[in-house]
This record gives C-alpha cells, sequence and structure tokens, in this order.
C-alpha cells in the first residue's frame, strides 16, 4: 500500500525502476479552474512528499537482479562490448611519445601525403586497429595531436623515430596489439607518458643518423664513370683485334676487389673531409629549392664521423654517424654525395667548402637513400626541465631491441639489395661530372671572390655591389624616359625640331631639294 501523509490521504511514490508518465498538457480551457486556489476545502487532495527510504544494503544489492534501462525509441544504442570491437568506444586518452623502427622501402616517406604510401598512414591503421584511437578520430592527426620528430625522405629507414599523441591506453596490452596490427618491418618498442603540452618536433634537441656506406665506393678502379668504362671496353676490343692481351692486376675481378682495403689512413681522410661540415653553415647548395639569403638554410651539425668497416652478408660496408639540430631535404644524403666525390678526386676540398660559403647555386651530387636511417631523436633540454614529474625519453632504454632490429631488419636489406642491383656502383658511375664541374666554375665567376672574404671585405664588397645596381637602375630608368627634342638650325634659317618630320618652306623645299 501506498504511504499515508498525515491527513490520511494517500501520496503516490514512484518506484525507481517505475517508467515516469508524462503529465498530460493542460489547455487554455483548463488554465482558469487549474490555477483556482485551493482554499480551506477539506476535500481538495494535498501534495505530499514520498517519505525517504532506508539505503539498501550491500547484501540486499547483491541479491537484487540487475535492472537495464530501455533505451529510448530511434536511439542508437549498443553494448559496451560491440563499442569495444567497432572502435568506437570513446575512452580515457593519454599524451604519450612512442619510440618505433621501420624499413622505408616501398613509402614515400614518413609523413602523410594524400594519394602516396607513407608510414604514418600505416601507423595510424594499425592503431586504430588495436583501439588506441577511435574510429571517430581516425583519419585527423589534429584531433589526437598526432606529432612526429622526423620527417624521412621516400625509402629511408629508421631505428629511433619518435611520435607523440593522445592514445587510449585501455584495455591493456595495447602495445602488443599494435605491434600484431602492423607489417613486417615495423616495430613499437615502447611508450612513456608525456606532458600535455609536448611536441615530437619542436622539443627534441638533436638528431642522429646513419649512413652506410659500400666501400667499394672509394675504389678508384671501381664504379668508374660510363664513359671511362666504355672507352676501356674499346681499348680492349681493339686490344684483341690486334693480338695484345690487356694489362691486368690479378687474375679476377674478384681479387681486383679484395685487393682495396679501406685502410685507418683513408679512413683519416674521410674524417676531415666530413669534418668540413661541422659548425654552423649556410646549407642552401645542400638541399633543394630554399634560398640563400632564407634564415631556413642556416644549420648547425655538432659532429660527423666515419667509423670502422664491417661485413654483412659478404658485403662490406662503413658507417658513418652524424648528429645535428636538425636537417633540411635531401641534406644528409648530398652531404655524403659531395664527400665521396672528393674521395674519388671528382671535386676537390675547396669546391666542398665554396659551396658552404658561397650565394651562388652549385650542382651537389645527392646520394642514394639505401644507406640512411634514423637512428635516434634526442631530448636532452625536455629530460631536464621534466625530470621530477615525468620519465626520461631515451632511447638507451631499448638499446638492445634496437641493435636486434638493425641486424634483422635494416643491415640485411641494405645488403641483399646492394648485391641484386648495386644501387651505390651505379650511382657513382652515373654521375653527371661535367655538368657538377661547370656548376662550380660559372658559381666562382659570379661570386667573385666573396665567399672566402672576412666579414668586413664582405660587406664593403656588397655596399659596392648596391651603388653598382643603383647606377645602373637610374641609367635603365633614364633610357626608358622620353628625351626632349633637340633643336636644329638649317641652312636658310630653317629650324628642324628632330621629330623626324621633312623640314617645311625655305630654300631647298619641296621634293628632292635641301641638304
Amino acid at each position: 500500500a501506498a504511504p499515508q501523509t498525515e491527513d490520511g490521504v494517500r501520496a503516490h511514490v514512484r518506484r525507481r525502476d517505475e517508467p515516469s508518465q508524462s503529465r498530460p498538457s493542460m489547455s487554455t480551457e483548463d488554465e482558469p479552474s487549474a490555477k483556482k486556489p485551493r482554499g480551506d476545502d477539506p476535500t481538495a487532495p494535498v501534495e505530499a512528499a514520498a517519505p525517504q527510504t532506508e539505503a539498501p544494503t550491500a547484501a540486499a544489492a547483491a541479491d537484487a537482479p540487475a535492472q537495464s534501462i530501455a533505451p529510448t525509441e530511434g536511439a542508437d544504442a549498443k553494448p559496451a562490448g560491440d563499442e569495444a570491437e567497432d572502435g568506437t568506444a570513446r575512452g580515457k586518452k593519454r599524451k604519450i611519445a612512442a619510440f618505433l623502427a621501420y624499413v622505408g622501402k616501398g613509402y614515400q616517406g614518413f609523413q602523410r601525403n594524400p594519394g602516396a604510401r607513407t608510414v604514418e598512414d600505416e601507423l595510424e591503421r594499425a592503431i586504430v586497429a588495436a583501439g588506441g584511437i577511435s574510429r571517430d578520430n581516425a583519419g585527423d592527426f589534429t584531433k589526437v595531436q598526432w606529432t612526429r620528430a622526423a620527417r624521412t625522405d621516400k625509402g629511408v629507414s629508421a631505428v629511433g623515430q619518435c611520435i607523440a599523441l593522445r592514445m587510449v591506453l585501455d584495455p591493456p596490452g595495447v602495445l602488443e596489439r599494435i605491434n600484431a596490427a602492423l607489417p613486417a618491418g615495423f616495430k613499437i618498442f615502447g611508450y612513456k607518458r608525456v606532458t600535455g603540452g609536448f611536441n615530437a618536433k619542436t622539443m627534441c634537441d638533436r638528431r642522429r643518423y646513419e649512413y652506410v656506406i659500400p666501400t667499394c665506393a672509394f675504389d678508384p678502379r671501381r664504379c668508374l664513370p660510363r664513359r671511362e668504362v666504355e672507352a676501356e671496353a674499346a681499348l680492349a676490343a681493339e686490344a684483341a683485334e690486334q693480338g695484345i692481351e690487356p694489362i691486368k692486376t690479378g687474375e679476377t675481378e674478384e681479387e681486383d676487389a679484395k685487393a682495396f682495403v679501406f685502410d685507418e689512413d683513408l679512413r683519416a681522410r674521410v674524417n676531415k673531409i666530413l669534418g668540413n661540415y661541422c659548425g654552423t653553415h649556410n646549407f642552401h647548395n645542400y638541399t633543394v629549392r630554399v634560398d640563400p639569403n632564407d634564415a631556413a638554410a642556416m644549420r648547425y651539425i655538432i659532429s660527423f664521423e666515419c667509423g670502422e668497416p664491417f661485413v654483412i652478408d659478404g658485403v662490406e660496408f662503413v658507417r658513418t654517424t652524424v648528429v645535428g639540430q636538425s636537417f633540411m631535404l635531401h641534406q644528409i644524403r648530398k652531404l655524403i654525395g659531395t664527400m665521396i666525390c672528393v674521395v674519388r678526386g671528382y671535386l676537390t676540398e675547396e669546391d666542398q667548402i665554396f659551396a658552404l660559403k658561397t650565394k651562388e647555386s652549385c650542382v651537389t651530387p645527392m646520394a642514394p637513400e639505401l644507406g640512411l636511417f634514423l637512428c635516434e631523436c634526442i631530448y636532452h633540454a625536455y629530460n631536464t626541465r621534466y625530470a621530477e614529474s615525468h620519465e626520461p625519453l631515451a632511447l638507451d632504454d631499448y638499446a638492445n631491441d634496437v641493435e636486434a632490429f638493425k641486424k634483422s631488419h635494416i643491415y640485411p636489406h641494405m645488403a641483399s639489395t646492394e648485391k641484386e642491383e648495386s644501387t651505390m656502383e651505379a650511382w657513382v658511375r652515373m654521375l653527371p661530372l661535367k655538368q657538377i664541374r661547370n656548376s662550380y666554375e660559372w658559381a666562382r665567376k659570379k661570386d667573385g671572390g666573396r665567399a672566402f672574404m672576412s666579414k668586413a671585405d664582405k660587406k664593403e664588397a656588397e655596399k659596392r655591389d648596391y651603388k653598382k645596381r643603383k647606377e645602373r637602375d637610374a641609367e635603365r630608368r633614364a633610357e626608358r624616359e622620353p628625351q626632349p627634342p633637340k633643336e636644329i638650325i638649317l641652312e636658310g634659317g630653317l629650324k628642324f625640331t628632330g621629330s623626324g618630320s621633312k623640314p617645311k618652306g625655305g630654300r631647298g623645299a619641296g621634293r628632292g631639294g635641301g641638304k
């Protein structure tokens, strides 16, 4: 029975599990009677509040059957399990930074590019499949605050790339689910919680790259230019016709290749050439589409060194390591290509330094993308600032996984490709040496020796050039302006203004007359 008030009138109390019934709408006709005061009529009903009942005990709550609230009509309601499977569950997102590795073969770079196959597309697809990003947020990196530390070029690999995003970490095991969804040649080593304003690109202090070079690129008897190879073949054919045996340094080509040794002297020469890049320079000649007066052309390289040779699958390589704050498009590949040309004698060290100092354009050779890969992204300032509140971001925590990935994916991929395609040897042979040398000659003529001047001399030369340009511009403007007509006095007092018309009147006037 419903509880009664003090006046003995029953009050209706709605149960918690009873659906609410909406009160019928009141028409305009019923409005006066509805607003009529009750007065002292004892028969009028009294509105009574429902009495407060005691909360059920924990045991009673456990014994009570679970009651579900029916969804409203037209609502697209789904159970929680179905939402998790569809990837639309809105879990709590956390800002994280993850270190990953990948083989760049077959991809048009790391950063997403509409219409191209990129590494970021593969990563996002795997994270969405693992539930780290909801399907509602997929396709828009701004919704998850996605940033990357470096944008590797087409075909370039990495073992220390870093990305940051807001990701759903529940249920546990999201890292294993992401790695299971990634294609072969991809792996995320781990992730760490970071600050809400963390940016993987702007907060990266420096980046470390490796470029692995086959030692045959330094052998003067191999990787000869195509014209020299064709000339040698013609001489050998002519000698064979005359019955003359060609001179051989070894019994076979393999013995000739083994005769070359990348020794310490050659390594020291390579390190000396690479050391010319260290410091702050204008690298506009070592990238593409960058104006020499653009501030972005100034970059700082901390170190550039060459290691000892090592062998992978029968191919001998040397490892060059460069550390810098940031790098432009194709910059490292152009630095390596110029170094190889200097070692082989196609260019001089003076040419190399001239390309760093001049504001004129020079053609610098760009080495293949096969040997380049990103090693590490360093966050020294971030780790120092947030040392007390957050874990440090360092690739050293995954050192064993990084070395294992190099040996299982990066180095074997480079060795097998070099064996099958002879990438470096073909690149050296196809170098446009004539075009490269001509570009340096023209650049020196335009430069006029300013590249190696002191700062004071450069300022004086710039002032002189500015004054000359002003004078030339003034002369050109004066030539374009109309000149006042010159008055010419002819014989007989006839005046001619030089307007191009024939003189009229006076002696000698008329057709065929006059002087």
